[in-house]
């Protein structure tokens, strides 16, 4: 045979490759392959260290609960734990145990382990590499309360915890693991053990009691109620706001029944989980859960019932719930406008301070609390006996102050300027009774011209807006009017006789100031002063500056309070009236009155010297 085809044959090539270029070929002991691989590594290049200088693996927990005169003392134990030193050099210091457990002993392959305390954590420091496993025993305190026993401890986070504990015991115990991924127990002799396998960081917390076999009968549900009632009676109306309080003992509870007292109008029904609520003709309230409440359920009611105006005797609507063990009940009443409220004769029911009433009652108004009671059971009446009293009218506007400026002139003339200074909480208009044959001139409020308007009996209406809270009170505004009249000219020997009168308002005042500036020689007798304001030397101004604020036209919420004004023509925006300025010249007159309501206003004088 042709060696060149013995050759091919030899490589594993067919005869027809012959026309090819064989590939070239390298053929190599493993040995020589892993020196040359070897080799061909970069030898300036740091092998990574580990992320850390150990690594817990696993560990293992065995022990044994010892008792003495009947009552667990403590628990001894036997740990492995099985330690991988990940460092390549050096001392490590491995954490095994809390300080809070007793450490009999720890060994590393049958020699004692180099232990210290580290803070709270008893550790082991060694040179060791590789991996190896650290036996420790320890004790732990075991403690007793009302038939538990346990212990608990922290753990040295590992790859995977397993405990067993063995309790003697000739009865039946139930443990509780903490955390436990993993439980069982079973009996070995005379012991109770327990098997747990828990996560890789935490506590081992172990408890058991004596096990309670469970009942095969089915308790019922046993049910409390505790009854809060908010009796409010004004306007007509009698009304009612129930918070029955449930405690459910022994099992779930998805329907609950409440009697509702005759009369009462039931408005709405809340609490957690209600599916539905429905009454029947009895005027019994049935309250369908969509779960079975157990523990503490709170039902919240609300009632009315329309009993009339004027003085009458009604009773307090008391809801009763049904299918309860006991009910017990608190009563606050309320009055809701000028109502006079009296207890009658209560039956199975006691008077109690107000101020003893539970926070469900007096935490859910901001009326005060006339009347409270305390009853127990479902047979309790509270009579309520209610009389209606008339309404007092009370002040809506006041003027603080009137600051009234003159100006007397040689010819008899006479421009005022009155001030006010108002409050106002819901008049719209203030009504003002100009003098005999006063032209009025101008008129503004908070700053702001307004065009008035003139009653049918004469009088003048300033268009007023509602004062702005301020402080938990009514803050002030002004209005000024400014007015013109004709007076006596003195007589040819310069002597005459000064009287004139302010206008009379609706609103009562509580100062009133008023300064007349004469002519410069007007010379005035002393004796001479009359009218129905106190000549004085100086103005007092008894009352205090008050916080006032100007009515702006980009003030959106004043345009919205004067709205309605102004689309009669008050406040409008259109051809406001021409603001007056008083021209101030002469011998200032001072004259005061305080607590005006409805009186005239004038002043007189005699004056000579004006020639």
């Amino acid at each position: 045979m042709n060696r060149s085809l013995v050759a091919l044959l030899v490589l594993g090539l067919a005869p027809q490759a012959l026309a090819q270029d064989a590939p070239e070929r390298v053929v190599m002991t493993l040995a020589d392959f892993t020196r040359l691989y070897d080799a061909s590594k970069d030898p300036t290049k740091t092998p990574e260290k580990a992320p850390r200088d150990f690594a817990l693996a696993s560990a293992r927990y065995v022990g044994d609960v010892v008792v003495e005169d009947g009552e667990a003392k403590s628990a001894v134990f036997k740990g492995l734990l099985k330690v991988n030193i990940l460092k390549d050099e050096g001392w490590v210091r491995v954490p095994l145990l809390p300080t809070s457990v007793a450490l009999r002993s720890a060994k590393v392959r049958g020699a004692e382990a180099s232990v210290v305390l580290d803070g709270s954590t008893y550790t082991l420091i060694t040179d060791q590499r590789g991996t190896f496993d650290v036996e420790v025993e320890f004790a732990v305190e075991v403690h007793n309360s009302a038939g538990n026993s346990g212990f608990s401890f922290q753990l040295v986070p590992s790859g995977g915890t397993e405990v067993e504990l063995a309790v003697p015991s000739s009865e039946d115990l139930d443990f509780t693991v903490a955390n436990a991924r993993l439980q069982t127990d079973k009996v070995v002799g005379a012991k109770r053990v327990v098997n747990a396998t828990l996560p890789a960081t935490g506590s081992l917390a172990v408890s058991w009691q004596r096990e309670v076999p469970v009942s095969e009968k089915h308790q019922e549900a046993r049910t409390y109620a505790e009854v809060y009632t908010l009796v409010g009676v004004g306007d007509g109306l009698l009304t009612a706001t129930t918070t029955i309080q449930h405690t459910i003992l022994f099992a779930g509870v998805d329907v609950l029944r409440v009697d509702i007292p005759d009369g009462m109008t039931l408005l709405d029904v809340t609490g957690a989980g209600i599916r539905e609520w429905t009454t029947d003709d009895k005027g019994d309230l049935t309250v369908n859960l969509n779960y079975a409440a157990e523990g503490s359920y709170p039902l919240t009611l609300r009632l009315e019932k329309l009993v009339g105006e004027g003085s009458l005797t009604v009773e307090a609507p008391l809801v009763r719930p049904l299918g309860v063990e006991r009910a017990k009940g608190w009563v606050g009443v309320e009055a809701r406008g000028n109502l006079e409220v009296h207890g009658g004769d209560a039956t199975a029911a006691s008077p109690v301070d107000v101020r003893s009433l539970p926070g469900s009652i007096l935490g859910i108004t901001s009326n005060p609390v006339l009347l409270g009671y305390k009853y127990l059971g479902n047979k309790s009446t509270i009579p309520l006996v209610v009389q209606q009293h008339e309404d007092v009218d009370v002040l809506v506007t006041l003027l603080d102050k009137a600051q009234a400026t003159t100006m007397w002139t040689l010819d008899g003339r006479r421009l005022t300027s009155v001030a006010y200074q108002v409050r106002n909480n819901r008049r719209q208009f203030l009504r003002l009774n100009l003098p005999a044959g006063a032209e009025l001139w101008s008129a503004s409020v908070g700053g702001r011209a307004v065009q008035p308007a003139r009653s049918s009996d004469g009088h003048v209406m300033i268009p007023l807006v509602r004062s702005q809270a301020s402080g938990g009170s009514l803050s002030a505004f002004s209005v000024e009017v400014v007015y013109v009249e004709d007076g006596a000219k003195p007589s040819a020997k310069g002597a005459g006789h000064f009287a004139a009168q302010l206008p009379t308002a609706d609103a009562p005042t509580t100062y009133v100031a008023w300064t007349v500036y004469a002519p410069g020689a007007a010379k005035i007798p002393a004796k001479s002063f009359g009218g129905t304001l106190r000549h004085v030397d100086w103005l007092s101004n008894p009352v205090p500056p008050a916080e006032m604020y100007e009515v702006q036209r980009d003030n959106i919420s004043m345009n919205q309070a004067a709205q309605g004004i102004t689309n009669n023509g008050g406040l409008g925006d259109g051809a406001a009236p021409v603001p007056v300025s008083l021209p101030i010249e002469g011998t200032p007159i001072y004259f005061e009155k305080l607590l005006v309501a409805g009186e005239a206003l004038g002043v007189e004088f005699d004056y000579k010297g004006l020639k």
